[in-house]
C-alpha cells in the first residue's frame, strides 16, 4: 500500500514501523470535578508554571541537539502561555464551569482552529503544536501525566497521526530511522526538527497511521514525499542498496573535483553554532547559507550579540568560509518586534531587504556585526530578495557607510565580499545587470521555483506542481549562470536541487561552482561529483533546457550515464 504526501525531509528509510496515535478528550469532558472559580483558576495558573517551566528545560536541551534557532520554538510556545489573552480567556471559560483542566484544552483548542484559518500554511501548520499544548496544560492542571512516547528499541520509523515538536523532541532520535506523519507541512516545526537531524521525514499521507500496525515493513522517501507499507521484494532491494550506499560514505574534507579537474565547492546550509560543527564534521567546504533568523526570535538582537554569534561560527569552521545571508524576516514570518501586521498576500509583501532597506537602524546593526567578524575569518555578506540593482546599489551603499562608523569608532572590520540571492523571476531575467554590481550569485532553487510557478508547496492541493525541474525555472537558472559568468563573478546554489543527486550533473552543465545543502547529503554529493566531467555536464543541461516539461527532464537526467 503506498501513501502519497509531502517531502518534508530528505533521505530514504527501509525499517519496521512503530504507530503512535493521539486520542485527545473532549475539553468539556476533561477531567475532574468543577471545584470552585477561584480554587479552578489556581490550579490552572499552577499548569501554565509548570508548562511554561518544562518548555523552558525543551529550549535548553533542544539547543543542543537542534540548534539555537531551532529551540526558539519551544521559547515561542512558552512566551504564548505567558499571554493575558491566555488568562483572560481561562477566567470566562472557569467563570462558565469548566475545569482548570478543561480550561487550558479549550483555550488552545480554540487558538488552534484561529491559526489554521490564517491565510497561509505558516501559522495553520502549527495548531496542531497548539492543541499539544493544550493537553500539556490540561493534564498539569488535573495532575496527570503525559501518555508515553513509543519506546524505540531499535532503529524504526515512527508512523504517527501526528506529531508535535515537544514530542519530537523527546524521541530517542538514535534509534529514528524515519518520520511517517499524516497530517503536517513542510514549513511545520516537526519538518524543521527532522532536517536539523538529518531524518528523512514525508508529512501530509491521510490516512497513513490507521492503516499501520507496529512491526510490520515499510519503507520512506523523504524527498519525493511517499510511504510505502509492506513494499515488494523489487522495493526492498532498491531501499536497501541505498541505505547500503548512506552508510558506506565518509566525509571527503577537501574540495572534490570532477574527472576533467574542475573544483566544485560543497557547502552547508546553517541556522546554528551546533549545525556548524555538524556540517564541518560531514565534510563541507564551508557554509553557503547561514539563515541568520535564529537570533531574530521574537526580538532585536543587538550588534553586539551578533558579532559573538558570528564569530563563534566562523572559529567553529575553522578557516573555512562563511556566507551570511542578511535577515530574511517578516511575510509569513510574524515577527512582532518590529510590529509587522499580518498580510494578505505574505510572500509576496514586506519582506527580506525591503525590511531591511525601510528599518536602516535593523539592517545596519546587522551589517556592522558582519563587517566586525569579517575581520576574524573568511565571510561574504548575501542580501536576499533582491529584484533590482537600485536594491542592491541601495545595500552596497549602507555597507560602505558602516564600514567608515565602524572605522570612526576604532573598532577592527573586514571587507567581505557582496552577493545576492536570485530567488525571483525578476532577478533572474536583470541577471546582467545586477551581476555588473554583485561579487557572486547564489540561485534560491526554494522560492524562484514558488515564484516561477506560483506554487506554494506547503499547500498539498498544488504542491504536486511545485518542481524545481520544471523548464521555466531551469531556464531562468540558466540565464542567471550565464550573467554570472559573462561578469567573471562565482554562480552558486543553496536550494534544496542542490542536494538533488540526480539534478547534479544538470546543476555542474549550467556552470554552477558551489553548492550549498543539507548536511547529511554532503558526502553523497561529494563522491557523486568525482564521477562527473564537465563537457558531458554542459552537453546534457543544453539538451535539458531544449525540454517542454518536468517529465522530460526527469527522464533524461535518469538516463544520464
Amino acid at each position: 500500500m503506498r501513501f502519497e504526501g509531502i517531502g518534508a525531509s530528505p533521505g530514504t528509510a527501509l525499517g519496521r514501523a512503530v504507530v503512535f496515535v493521539h486520542r485527545l478528550p473532549a475539553p468539556e469532558n476533561s477531567a475532574g470535578v468543577f471545584l470552585g472559580v477561584e480554587e479552578e483558576l489556581a490550579r490552572f495558573r499552577g499548569a501554565v508554571k509548570t508548562v511554561h517551566a518544562r518548555l523552558l528545560d525543551l529550549a535548553k536541551e533542544g539547543g543542543e541537539k537542534f540548534g539555537a534557532d531551532k529551540a526558539g520554538i519551544f521559547e515561542g510556545y512558552a512566551e504564548i502561555l505567558t499571554d493575558d489573552e491566555i488568562e483572560e480567556r481561562a477566567g470566562a471559560f472557569i467563570s462558565g464551569g469548566l475545569t482548570a483542566a478543561g480550561a487550558g484544552q479549550k483555550i488552545m483548542e480554540e487558538l488552534a482552529g484561529e491559526w489554521e484559518n490564517m491565510e497561509g500554511p505558516y501559522m495553520a501548520q502549527r495548531a496542531s503544536d497548539l492543541r499539544d499544548l493544550g493537553r500539556k496544560l490540561s493534564l498539569a492542571a488535573s495532575g496527570g501525566e503525559d501518555p508515553e512516547l513509543p519506546s524505540l528499541s531499535e532503529p524504526s520509523i515512527l508512523v504517527a497521526d501526528e506529531l508535535s515538536p515537544f514530542e519530537t523532541a523527546a524521541l530517542d532520535h538514535r534509534l529514528l530511522k524515519a518520520l511517517a506523519l499524516d497530517s503536517g507541512g513542510y514549513t511545520g516545526h516537526v519538518a524543521i526538527l527532522a532536517r536539523s537531524l538529518g531524518i528523512p521525514c514525508a508529512v501530509g499521507l491521510g490516512g497513513a497511521s490507521s492503516q499501520v500496525k507496529s512491526g510490520e515493513l515499510c519503507a520512506l522517501d523523504g524527498d519525493r514525499g511517499f510511504f510505502i507499507l509492506n513494499p515488494g521484494q523489487n522495493e526492498i532491494e532498491i531501499f536497501n542498496s541505498r541505505e547500503e550506499e548512506k552508510a558506506s560514505f565518509a566525509p571527503l574534507p577537501e574540495t572534490v573535483c570532477t574527472r576533467d579537474g574542475v573544483s566544485i565547492s560543497v557547502c552547508a546550509n546553517i541556522g546554528s553554532v551546533a549545525e556548524a560543527t555538524l556540517a564541518k564534521e560531514r565534510g563541507a567546504d564551508g557554509v553557503g547559507l547561514l539563515r541568520t533568523e535564529f537570533l531574530y526570535m521574537n526580538r532585536l538582537p543587538g550588534e553586539d550579540e551578533q558579532y559573538a554569534a558570528y564569530a563563534r561560527i566562523l572559529e567553529t569552521l575553522d578557516g573555512r568560509p562563511l556566507t551570511i545571508r542578511t535577515m530574511d524576516i517578516g511575510g509569513d514570518k510574524e515577527f512582532p518586534a518590529l510590529g509587522l501586521a499580518r498580510e494578505e498576500n505574505p510572500f509576496l509583501g514586506f519582506r527580506a531587504i525591503r525590511i531591511g532597506l525601510k528599518e536602516r537602524g535593523v539592517l545596519k546593526t546587522q551589517i556592522r556585526a558582519i563587517l566586525r567578524a569579517s575581520a576574524l575569518g573568511k565571510a561574504e555578506i548575501m542580501f536576499p530578495m533582491i529584484i533590482s540593482p537600485g536594491e542592491l546599489k541601495e545595500a552596497k551603499a549602507m555597507l560602505e557607510e558602516c564600514g567608515k562608523e565602524l572605522e570612526k569608532g576604532g573598532l577592527a572590520w573586514g571587507r567581505p565580499p557582496a552577493g545576492i540571492m536570485v530567488e525571483t523571476p525578476a532577478a533572474a531575467l536583470m541577471a546582467g545587470e545586477l551581476a555588473a554590481e554583485a561579487e557572486f550569485f547564489s540561485l534560491g532553487t526554494n522560492d524562484l521555483t514558488q515564484y516561477t510557478l506560483a506554487v506554494d508547496r506547503g499547500n498539498p492541493k498544488v504542491a504536486s506542481l511545485y518542481d524545481p525541474l520544471n523548464p521555466a525555472v531551469l531556464r531562468l537558472m540558466a540565464m542567471s549562470a550565464d550573467a554570472a559568468a559573462k561578469a567573471g563573478i562565482p554562480a552558486g546554489i543553496c536550494g534544496e536541487l542542490a542536494g538533488d543527486e540526480t539534478a547534479l550533473p544538470l546543476l555542474l552543465g549550467l556552470g554552477l561552482v558551489k553548492l550549498s545543502l543539507s548536511g547529511p547529503k554532503i558526502p553523497l554529493i561529494k563522491k557523486a561529483i568525482q564521477n562527473l566531467d564537465t563537457d558531458s555536464c554542459r552537453a546534457l543541461a543544453r539538451e535539458t533546457l531544449a525540454r517542454a516539461d518536468a517529465g522530460e527532464v526527469r527522464a533524461l537526467l535518469q538516463r544520464f550515464p
